[in-house]
């Protein structure tokens, strides 16, 4: 069935379904120095190898999948919209015509009848609880309607299926549940070369638009950054000489996720709000630390902090309270 499986190729890769999508994080790897930059790198990858990763969420199944195409269509026989149609008058003059099937649809797709369906969707994610599959199901095809652009009202089933609902009506025929599916086939090997067409058409366009995208990114990379480092490369090289030898290492591999990775304004700007926002949210989450990993990074940033205070690098008052947090953390 073309035009579900395109639908819903379109909206996994829209919408965040529970039952299917895992959630990815980008994680940002830009250097404020430029020390040893593929040493600090392969550190990175070694360190962050050792670390726990939190298990993503499975895709759906193919059995999930295909139980979800035959199920989005249904929506048009819900209580909330068995009421609604095109237009019996409407649709039986455009019937009289010799206009293709597929025109004739996007003809009753008028303003008015998306305004309908999308409150009445609404509705129903509302009523029914965030996980059941009604509520799924409208949030999908509301999805869907909402990116008409790249997903075309001829690859959405329930328009498909109220459009059929309305056909049968002026033919003088029932259409239920049960006649549903092979209706709906038989519409898509109706209009399949149309449907085709389309969909080839809205691919084509959605690599040209990756295309550029990549293009400017890849334009936006080969620009030099200009960013002030954080602390000044002599003084962070005098620091790291007094590291004692066998801490050299992991000193250097919790200072490159705080100084290179978290990217914190110039020392002069810190305050103790920074330095919790990195504790408590940005490595939690970039790096999820062990508890072993934490501790490590409470002692490295308080041996950096006195250091600095001794520069005479830090900003009134931020010692204290940065000690008093890591110490209390």
């Amino acid at each position: 069935m073309t035009i579900l499986r395109y639908s819903l190729i379109n909206f996994i890769t829209y919408v965040p379904v529970y039952l299917f999508v895992a959630k990815k994080r980008k994680q940002k790897k830009t250097g404020i120095l430029k020390r040893q930059q593929k040493k600090r790198q392969k550190k990175m990858i070694q360190r962050r190898k050792t670390m726990p990763k939190r298990s993503p969420q499975q895709n759906g199944t193919p059995q999930q999948l295909e139980q979800l195409l035959s199920t989005l269509p249904t929506l048009a026989f819900e209580p909330e919209l068995a009421d609604l149609n095109m237009g019996h008058e409407e649709l039986r003059t455009l019937l009289q015509s010799e206009r293709t099937e597929a025109d004739i649809l996007m003809e009753l797709l008028t303003e008015e009848f998306i305004a309908d369906l999308d409150q009445r969707l609404e509705e129903m994610e509302t009523v029914h609880s965030e996980k059941s599959i009604k509520s799924i199901l409208a949030k999908v095809t509301r999805h869907q309607i909402a990116n008409k652009d790249k997903i075309p009202y001829l690859s959405n089933p329930v328009l498909i299926a109220i459009f059929l609902k309305t056909r049968s009506a002026v033919e003088g025929k029932e259409l239920d549940l049960a006649g549903l599916p092979a209706v709906m086939d038989e519409f898509d090997k109706r209009n399949h070369d149309y449907i085709q067409g389309l969909t080839q058409k809205v691919q084509v366009s959605e690599e040209a638009d990756l295309s550029i995208k990549a293009d400017e990114e890849l334009s936006e990379e080969e620009k030099p950054k200009e960013r002030i480092p954080a602390i000044k490369a002599d003084i962070y090289t005098k620091y790291l000489a007094l590291v004692p030898a066998e801490k050299q290492e992991q000193v250097e591999e919790d200072l490159d996720v705080f100084l290179v990775d978290f990217e914190p304004p110039p020392v002069a700007e810190w305050n103790a709000d920074l330095v919790k926002e990195f504790m408590e949210k940005w490595f939690l989450e970039n790096a999820n630390p062990l508890e072993e990993d934490l501790e490590s990074m409470r002692e490295s940033l308080s041996n950096l902090f006195d250091f600095l205070a001794e520069e005479e690098l830090l900003s009134a008052g931020f010692l204290d309270a940065a000690s008093m947090y890591l110490q209390k953390s």
